[in-house]
């Protein structure tokens, strides 16, 4: 599975967004000079995030992005959607037996559930178990 530029930006936005849920806004250039990244492609992304209601804006001296919803009710998926982003677990091949066909679509549902089912706030609330492990996919 691959996850593009735009999807992970995008998740890196709303998790900065999610980190300080209800203490203070962001504008896009802070976020995209944390990440080292340009703030005119964030920009784009931002806008994307902002047609599907995940975040709102205020103008002015304290003015800058939020979430729209609390982290608890924002999953990964609603993210990546909104940015465009295509998860593809396996593509298909016209070779494919019944069986592999099969095992395709397991993948595809389990990592789909994945999405669906975590928020922005298990995110920020994960332990760090995770820190010594390698991931290929």
């Amino acid at each position: 599975m691959k996850i593009s530029t735009k999807g992970r930006y995008g998740l890196y936005f709303m998790n900065v967004l999610a980190s300080e849920y209800g203490v203070k806004k962001r504008s896009v250039k802070s976020v995209a000079t944390e990440r080292g990244i340009s703030d005119l492609y964030l920009e784009q992304i931002v806008a994307c995030l902002k047609k599907a209601n995940l975040v709102k804006s205020t103008r002015g001296a304290y003015g800058g992005y939020e979430l729209n919803y609390p982290p608890d009710e924002i999953t990964v998926l609603d993210v990546f959607q909104a940015v465009g982003e295509n998860i593809i677990a396996i593509e298909l091949d016209d070779k494919d037996t019944k069986n592999e066909r099969f095992l395709w679509k397991r993948i595809r549902d389990a990592s789909h559930d994945v999405l669906r089912h975590t928020t922005l706030h298990d995110l920020e609330n994960q332990s760090d178990e995770f820190d010594d492990y390698m991931f290929y996919i």
